[in-house]
This record gives C-alpha cells, sequence and structure tokens, in this order.
C-alpha cells in the first residue's frame, strides 16, 4: 500500500506513528489530571520486553509485542497503587525517579547486554500494520471520549472535590488510566524497537520526555486530535528544518514548552486557547453578514 514511499520517507512515517502512540500515552493521563514522567520508562520496558522475547525466548512478534504492552500496564499498575495517591510535584517527582530506576537497571544487567543494547531485532512490522494499530487506537480513544468514562475523567482533571461527591471513585480511575498509559508506551516502544532494529538504554532519556511533552502540551489535552496534529506538524517541521538529534533539539523544545504554557496552556486542542480569535472574527462576521443584504439589493 506504501510501496510509492521511499524507504527513507517510510521510515519517516513509521518513526511519527510510533510517536503518535507514544504521545497519546501522556495526553490520557493529562486527561485525567496525571502529571507523570514516567513514560520514557514504560517505553524502555516495551521495547526490551519484546526484543528479549523474540530475540532471546524464539517468541513470535506477534506476541512480543502485546506482551510488550501488557509488561507496560503491569509496571504502570503495580508503581501506581503505592504512588498515585500523591499529587502535583511529588507524582511528578516519583514517577521520574521511577523512569531513571528502569532505565538504570536496564543498563546494568547483564541479560539485557548493558549499556550496549540490542541489535538485530527482527523488523517485522510494516507502515500498513502501524497504521492500523494507531486507527485502533484513535477509535478507542474516541469512544471512551464520549462515554461516561470520559466525562468522569474530565470532571477528575477538573475538579477532584466535585467529580468525588458525584460518585466518581478517583482512584480507581487514575489507576486504570495510568496503566493504560503504560500500555501504550510499553507497545510504542516495542514498536519502534521492531522498526529500528536496535535499542539501547540512552534512548530513553530526558530528551525524549521533553520531546513528547512538548508535543503533547502543544497538542493540548481537550481532544486525542491535537496531540496528533501537534505531532506530525513537529515531524515535519523537524525534516525541513534538520534540528532532531542536533545539539540545539533540547533547546528548540523546550522554548516551544514554555512559550506554550503562557500563551496557550490548554494547547490547540483547546477552546479556550481559539476564543480569543474567535472575538475578533466576531465582529468582522457580524458586519459582513449586514453588509451581504444591500449588496445583493445593489442593481
Amino acid at each position: 500500500m506504501f510501496d510509492w514511499l521511499s524507504s527513507y520517507h517510510q521510515f519517516l512515517v513509521d518513526v511519527t506513528l510510533i510517536d503518535i502512540l507514544l504521545v497519546l500515552s501522556v495526553v490520557i493521563l493529562f486527561q485525567c489530571g496525571l502529571f507523570s514522567m514516567a513514560t520514557a520508562g514504560f517505553a524502555a520496558i516495551g521495547a526490551y520486553t519484546s526484543a528479549l522475547l523474540v530475540t532471546d525466548a524464539g517468541w513470535p512478534t506477534a506476541l512480543g509485542i502485546p506482551a510488550a504492552a501488557v509488561s507496560g500496564a503491569v509496571l504502570a499498575t503495580l508503581f501506581g497503587l503505592p504512588v498515585l495517591r500523591l499529587r502535583g510535584i511529588y507524582l511528578a517527582l516519583g514517577s521520574l525517579a521511577l523512569a531513571q530506576v528502569i532505565v538504570l537497571g536496564i543498563a546494568n544487567v547483564d541479560f539485557t547486554n548493558g549499556v550496549f543494547g540490542i541489535s538485530n531485532i527482527p523488523q517485522d512490522i510494516g507502515t500498513e500494520w502501524l497504521v492500523a494499530i494507531v486507527l485502533v487506537v484513535l477509535i478507542v480513544l474516541e469512544i471512551v471520549h464520549r462515554s461516561h468514562v470520559g466525562r468522569a475523567m474530565q470532571a477528575i482533571r477538573l475538579d477532584e472535590r466535585t467529580a468525588s461527591g458525584l460518585g466518581v471513585n478517583i482512584f480507581a480511575y487514575r489507576t486504570g488510566v495510568f496503566a493504560a498509559s503504560g500500555a501504550l508506551a510499553g507497545l510504542a516502544g516495542a514498536l519502534e524497537a521492531h522498526r529500528t532494529t536496535v535499542i539501547s538504554p540512552d534512548q530513553y532519556n530526558f530528551p525524549l520526555l521533553v520531546m513528547v511533552f512538548t508535543y503533547a502540551l502543544v497538542g493540548g489535552v481537550g481532544h486525542w486530535i491535537g496531540a496528533v496534529v501537534a505531532t506530525v506538524a513537529f515531524r515535519v517541521i523537524e525534516e525541513n528544518l534538520e534540528f532532531a538529534g542536533s545539539d540545539w533539539e533540547s533547546f528548540i523544545y523546550g522554548g516551544i514548552l514554555v512559550v506554550t504554557m503562557i500563551l496557550a496552556p490548554g494547547g490547540l486542542a483547546s477552546r479556550a486557547t481559539w476564543r480569543p480569535l474567535q472575538r475578533r472574527l466576531g465582529p468582522l462576521r457580524t458586519r459582513r453578514d449586514a453588509a451581504a443584504p444591500s449588496t445583493a439589493a445593489t442593481p
């Protein structure tokens, strides 16, 4: 289906689709009022789980990738049970510590090949499969967004006390969302491992978090479409300006992140971001509509 693309552009499409999954794993946390920085750790767990099961244990890729998602969900649940009662900066610091422990653990044990990583991972994932996986995830997210679960998540994000007064089990929802985020991050990590065929611990460092958080916050938490648009747009910009992987990458992303939090804290998907523009365009539309009849009546 995508044979008309060059191998290079096909690789860019694949990486963008994988990035969308990783960014969505952060967005669903934001939608439930959670600020967690453990995403890179869950992605690392997913990547190494699938890579080790396929290369060492002889599992087929079709089983290794789901196992990676399950491992991310299980780890997130185990970590979430004692930690999700924390709030704000305490949760952020605890989750960041978890991510660092995961990456350091991977880099210091023998069966993961330590800092050298794993190579020659079977590349059994094509663009068609990635498109199908992303579409399934987006459909599920849209169903959740329109359901009572999505409304409960929004209520928790806006006001915990009101949500609790309405009968929403806040801890249960947050634990479920945290597990879903771990599963998505683990899935993204496994897909990247099989697409690039090589992984190492230094891939899951702080710059990865900066990139993912920039995409997520610029896109906004109001709807998943904002995160998807932001991820695709940034990938196109990176390709044209060629700053990805350079020393400027973290600096540029950090600057964009700061500007977004100041000028448009709700991101692209927030109505509050576009409200000033709508107020400015409102009088123009009114004058144009008022002038339309007189213009039409002029012979």
